[in-house]
């Protein structure tokens, strides 16, 4: 029988620190999950000479995008390499996570349980504090820079804080898409949504991770859930602070 395919994607911009965070924890992931064949790929959006030419030393694939617009908000550019991302993915799934976060054992097993077409299944988050957490997560320090994260302290939690459920709602990273769904719907908008448009940076009306998650609901059924026994670390604001 032909095994699903799906690719997890990250982005990098600046530091090479989060790069080896992403890096290993890549390699660190089962590439083979119950029927699934796992891919991993960086694409280095508007990246420094720096993250490029580490990149090169790495046994990973790569894709460099510039971005048509080098001196749009950088938010803007963030989603439109995630489209790109998506679109230029060779699987049938997608699965979107950030540079700054550390993933927990089966934390991919567990969120494609729930990968059927209907749901847009997302991680819980484990944050750090540097910010105020959203729906669903948890706010809990295991280190708040890549050098500096406890694994012990965050193995430890996981097995304290993972339960076997579902919940609607939540935060909208790590989180997997079938790849035609998400090119057909129209993927994400171009920024987030202000009360003149995307990407403005007018007046704040939602996040375009919202804005989208509320189009596939309307056009599509599909409905926004968070996994509790699929934890990931989130340090937050990532490369943006370093």
């Amino acid at each position: 029988m032909t095994k699903k395919t799906i690719e997890v994607i990250s982005l990098i911009f600046k530091s090479v620190d989060y790069l080896n965070l992403i890096y290993n924890e890549f390699k660190k992931m089962n590439n083979s999950v119950d029927d699934w064949d796992v891919y991993f790929r960086i694409v280095a959006n508007d990246a420094t000479d720096e993250v490029l030419e580490k990149l090169k030393t790495l046994d990973i694939p790569y894709t460099i995008y510039n971005d048509h617009k080098p001196n749009d908000y950088y938010l803007n550019r963030v989603y439109r390499c995630w489209n790109f991302a998506g679109k230029t993915s060779e699987y049938d799934n997608i699965c979107f996570v950030n540079s700054d976060m550390v993933f927990s054992e089966n934390w991919l097993e567990n969120l494609l349980k729930y990968h059927d077409g209907i749901n847009i299944p997302c991680s819980r988050l484990v944050e750090s504090g540097k910010m105020l957490s959203g729906t669903h997560g948890v706010s809990y320090n295991c280190g708040r820079s890549p050098n500096d994260i406890d694994f012990g302290l965050w193995e430890a939690l996981v097995e304290k804080t993972k339960l076997n459920e579902s919940h609607s709602g939540g935060l909208f990273m790590p989180c997997v898409f079938n790849k035609k769904r998400f090119i057909e719907s129209g993927m994400y908008p171009e920024g987030n949504i202000y009360s003149d448009g995307v990407g403005t940076l007018n007046e704040f009306i939602e996040s375009g991770d919202s804005w989208y998650f509320k189009k596939l609901e309307s056009e599509y059924g599909m409905k926004h859930i968070t996994i509790f026994d699929s934890l990931v670390y989130h340090i937050q604001e990532g490369e943006k602070d370093s």
